[in-house]
């Protein structure tokens, strides 16, 4: 099967797509002649992984093959949500990545047929799968499940070998995994693909008015009108394309008097990279991690702040330690969350940890501002924002069930302390609503960086050896817990990953909290 044309488009060693048109095995009998000189062959590379790898019928293929024509409309049609949007429907909790959400999403929807609103969830996730899942448009080909979407203010990539329903003979090396990368290196190897490819192809077939719509199409990616659309898709406030939209419109106009023209730039615009995607938008990341229901008020109000908080020169305390820390998906949820902290403590000083207090007093001196707000959304915990226009701030929700519980204070402003310090983005800017919408991997990572850095070793095994009882015990536990000023539950959690409980432990002692 000669060769007609072959680029690679990207570095395999980060994310790339190598594409090949080659002549048609049929010569043009079973198909348009568009569809004809699209055949072909395409790679996926993530970090060194070809993703399209497979076995046929006992012979190892690096290659898919088939008709391209249709790939390269998909990717031009679902450009926008395909990398700007990241929350699933569904919110789906055990999952961390898309292909991983894709399954247990799939799953969910069997069991739950009873339920009122069964139908409208399955048909937002169909929906959603439509837009992310490269395998919708395979149009009768064998393709890898892969998954693009956005991560924050990433690109994440992810896979699995799932059986392909029709070719029993078939297996995908690459099992399962997932790599998050720069958005514009994911982003310009995707579109230098679609430039190059879909004018080779039109060129095979001048008269074809599908070939020159799609080059259109591709054109139009580059429109700087585009921003708008793409923001909304990246906040994701409601279930479809068009309530994206209308309501992220709605909640401009109705608090950019709020703000001067600078701040609305800021929290609503953004920057462009290279005219083909958007990032650096503090309001469509911190709505991005909140509940899609999110009410009108309670947008307004999270809007209002970080436009009141805008400032040309903000002093940033934090400036000195904050970092942009990807997440290590090889180490267990919880370890780098640890590591973070115990790195922490050995720069600036443990005794931070000794007490509520000592924490507040903290959070003061470094310029990290504090306050509280009541919001409808019980779920949503805290927000935490920074940026180039925005000192750190951490907002608590005077709502949540544990605004009136000091230890969870306590754990809350630690656990925003981490967004502020490794969840910036490029290092610069963050926004970020902490509660069941936010990204698992990083409310996971925060999680374990709070629990550490209240309750480092030492401390630890100290109030462990103090405590009158075993700390298996409901009352060594409890014991445990009021002598490092942490709740029993973070107390629980924490001790079961570093060894001194059992599962079985944990199980039963959570029944007693």
């Amino acid at each position: 099967m000669s060769v007609r044309w072959e680029r690679l488009f990207g570095e395999p060693s980060s994310f790339a797509v190598k594409m090949a048109f080659h002549h048609d095995p049929d010569e043009g009998a079973a198909a348009s002649p568009e569809m004809a000189a699209s055949w072909g062959a395409f790679q996926i590379w993530a970090h060194n992984v070809n993703l399209c790898a497979h076995v046929d019928e006992g012979e190892t293929l690096q290659y898919c093959h088939w008709y391209l024509l249709p790939l390269l409309e998909w990717l031009t049609e679902n450009w926008d949500p395909l990398l700007h949007e990241e929350r699933h429907p569904s919110a789906v909790r055990p999952a961390s990545n898309a292909a991983e959400i894709g399954s247990i999403a799939a799953a969910l929807s069997l069991s739950s047929t009873g339920s009122p609103n069964a139908l409208a969830i399955a048909d937002a996730c169909f929906d959603w799968q439509q837009r992310h899942a490269l395998r919708t448009a395979r149009d009768g080909g064998i393709f890898p499940d892969v998954h693009i979407r956005r991560f924050r203010d990433k690109a994440e990539v992810s896979w699995k070998s799932n059986h392909l329903a029709g070719a029993d003979d078939v297996s995908f090396l690459a099992t399962g995994g997932a790599v998050r990368d720069d958005l514009t290196v994911v982003a310009r190897a995707l579109h230098e693909m679609l430039t190059s490819a879909s004018a080779w192809l039109h060129a095979q077939v001048p008269d074809s008015q599908r070939c020159a719509s799609l080059v259109e199409s591709v054109r139009a990616l580059e429109q700087p009108q585009r921003s708008e659309e793409r923001a909304a898709w990246l906040a994701g406030l409601g279930d479809t394309r068009e309530e994206f939209l209308s309501r992220w419109r709605s909640l401009r106009h109705r608090v950019s008097k709020l703000g001067s023209p600078q701040a609305v730039e800021a929290v609503f615009g953004g920057r462009r990279s290279d005219g083909i995607v958007l990032d650096g938008c503090l309001a469509p990341l911190l709505f991005g991690s909140a509940s899609p229901t999110i009410t009108q008020d309670d947008a307004a109000t999270l809007a209002a702040l970080l436009l009141e908080s805008y400032e040309e020169a903000p002093d940033d305390g934090l400036a000195g330690l904050a970092f942009d820390e990807p997440i290590d998906v090889t180490q267990l949820p919880w370890q780098q969350g640890y590591d973070l902290a115990e790195e922490l403590l050995e720069e600036v000083g443990d005794d931070l940890a000794a007490s509520s207090a000592n924490l507040d007093a903290w959070l003061a001196d470094w310029r990290v501002r504090v306050r509280t707000v009541a919001l409808d959304d019980s779920e949503l915990r805290a927000v935490s924002f920074a940026s180039a226009n925005h000192a750190p701030q951490i907002v608590l929700n005077e709502n949540h069930r544990t605004a009136r519980s000091p230890q969870a204070r306590r754990f809350t402003l630690a656990h925003e302390l981490c967004h502020l310090l490794y969840d910036r983005s490029i290092g610069t800017s963050l926004a970020v609503a902490s509660g069941p919408w936010a990204p698992i991997a990083i409310e996971r990572r925060a999680n374990a960086f709070a629990a550490w850095l209240l309750m480092p070793s030492d401390r630890l095994s100290s109030a462990i050896a103090w405590a009158p009882s075993a700390v298996d015990t409901p009352e060594g536990l409890a014991s445990v817990a009021s002598r490092l000023d942490v709740s029993k539950l973070a107390l629980l959690e924490h001790l079961g990953n570093l060894g001194f409980l059992n599962e079985d432990d944990r199980h039963r002692l959570r029944l007693d909290i």
